[in-house]
């Protein structure tokens, strides 16, 4: 069987795998025994560690000082304090001291007294250096003012931005627009007072007018009834009203109260008034909220009589 398998390898020429496979296993164990090349470093020949290093004699006695002591020839005290004044400021202000008060300047710091031994009197403090003007008067920092700290910063106030309220007040739907009404304006149908703008409410977002007793409200709006009756009514923008009254025809009128919309505005126009415009309207709002159910509606003269 082993001829047959030899001679089967010889035919098929297959006989190198053999071989080679021989020579792997008689090479490779005397590859594994070969010593060493020569010329390598040898085990013995390691290179010895570092020495330790000595340090010098000024940083081992810093080292070994463990009480915080200040090393020799390093500045102590008042001499190593950056912001301190001068000597000659310091001497200088305790001669004045001392010649104008009659006080006794206490002794420095480190001082000695007659029997040898350091005395304990607190270090002294550096005097105040005060610097004053040609005329005499001390120079206040820049950006400080009488009466504040200059440290302090002062207070900012910003402007309080009003709000403008655009209307349309006239018989039909599209009537002219006015912009930025100021408070307290009234509105007339036929001469007769009808209603008052009061302001605009930021918490409700509504412009508030008070309405006459008399008036009838109609429209989308809701009022705000007192003792039943129709006082005020808040107006959203984009919304309206519609008053309705009798003439002195005894015909039927009405107005429609239109908001537009509202916006910030810091201009000077929504407040600005003549004092004795304002007075006016300020009279006519009070009489018009002290007006009762049935009582005749006010004239536009009513506050000029």
């Amino acid at each position: 069987m082993l001829r047959n398998l030899l001679d089967e390898i010889i035919r098929r020429r297959l006989w190198p795998i053999p071989a080679v496979a021989l020579l792997v296993l008689v090479m490779a164990p005397l590859l594994f025994l070969k010593g060493s090349p020569e010329g390598s470093p040898a085990i013995d020949n390691v290179v010895p560690a570092a020495a330790e290093a000595k340090l010098p004699d000024r940083a081992a006695r810093l080292l070994a000082t463990s009480d915080g002591a200040t090393v020799k020839g390093r500045a102590t005290g008042a001499a190593s304090d950056p912001f301190s004044p001068p000597a000659a400021v310091r001497a200088a202000a305790a001669a004045a001291a001392s010649g104008g008060g009659g006080a006794a300047t206490p002794p420095a710091t480190g001082a000695t007294t007659g029997n040898g031994a350091a005395s304990n009197a607190a270090p002294a403090q550096p005097a105040p250096v005060v610097v004053q003007n040609g005329d005499g008067r001390t120079p206040r920092p820049s950006g400080s003012s009488p009466g504040r700290s200059p440290g302090s910063t002062p207070a900012r106030t910003s402007p309080v931005p009003e709000i403008a309220v655009d209307i349309r007040y006239g018989a039909v739907q599209n009537s002219k627009v006015r912009r930025a009404i100021p408070r307290m304006q009234p509105f007339y149908i036929h001469g007769k007072l009808v209603a008052v703008f009061v302001k605009y409410s930021p918490s409700r977002k509504k412009a508030t007018f008070a309405v006459a007793p008399g008036v009838l409200v109609t429209g989308p709006v809701k009022c705000r009834q007192q003792d039943g009756v129709c006082r005020y009514v808040d107006i959203p923008a984009g919304s309206h009203v519609r008053l309705t009254t009798l003439s002195s025809t005894r015909n039927i009128v009405s107005r429609r109260l239109d908001v537009v919309r509202t916006k910030r505005s810091s201009s000077s126009s929504t407040r600005a008034t003549a004092a004795s415009t304002a007075s006016e309207r300020a009279c006519l709002l009070r009489k018009l909220q002290a007006q009762k159910a049935g009582d005749a509606p006010l004239e536009r003269d009513a506050c000029e009589k």
